[in-house]
């Protein structure tokens, strides 16, 4: 049986959950972002650049501590409904980033759509950067520790195992289990 002090403490850290959520809606909503209702956030997300008309979250999303939007002024970020991110994870967009309805990220996840050209004639941080867009689909899970990278499709309700990379070279089917560096098919969800 729960303890009323356990109780207690539930009901102070939903409540601050939620207050949070409200300040962070009305910041973004401020900037021209599109939020839904019930945005929980246990801490406030590190913007590195400003939002601008370019993040839409849907309802009911929750965020964790310590989460980082790297944004380009050409970048999009779409979160659905029920989207959950855990802590220490990293969303650097330049060109667009979905994540599906019931979609879930677990901690010190990073999630890249672009990179920079390497060519050997320039210092490689003072070329252009190239993108391609990333979709992780609906009732997917990215375990701790993984890598999502520029082109990335992860399809319906696959489930990426902790520390794998996953690159735009590899085609997932439908509620797979998915590790390794890079991910191959281990076994389908029953």
């Amino acid at each position: 049986m729960i303890s009323l002090i356990t109780y207690i403490e539930a009901v102070f850290r939903n409540l601050s959950s939620r207050w949070k959520g409200r300040l962070l809606k009305l910041y973004l909503v401020l900037h021209g972002c599109n939020v839904g209702k019930g945005l929980k956030c246990t801490g406030f997300p590190y913007f590195k650049g400003f939002p601008n008309k370019n993040i839409f979250i849907g309802d009911y999303v929750d965020l964790g501590r310590n989460n980082t939007f790297e944004l380009s002024k050409e970048g999009k970020i779409i979160l659905e409904d029920y989207v959950l991110f855990h802590q220490n994870i990293l969303i650097s967009c330049n060109k667009e980033i979905k994540i599906g309805k019931w979609a879930a990220l677990a901690e010190n996840v990073s999630v890249r759509d672009g990179n920079h050209k390497f060519a050997k004639n320039e210092y490689y941080r003072k070329q252009e950067g190239v993108a391609e867009a990333i979709e992780i689909g609906e009732d997917a899970g990215i375990s701790a520790g993984c890598v999502v990278l520029m082109g990335s499709k992860i399809a319906k309700g696959v489930f990426i195992g902790s520390n794998s990379v996953v690159t735009r070279k590899t085609i997932t089917e439908e509620y797979g289990i998915y590790a390794g560096n890079p991910i191959k098919l281990i076994t389908k969800r029953e």
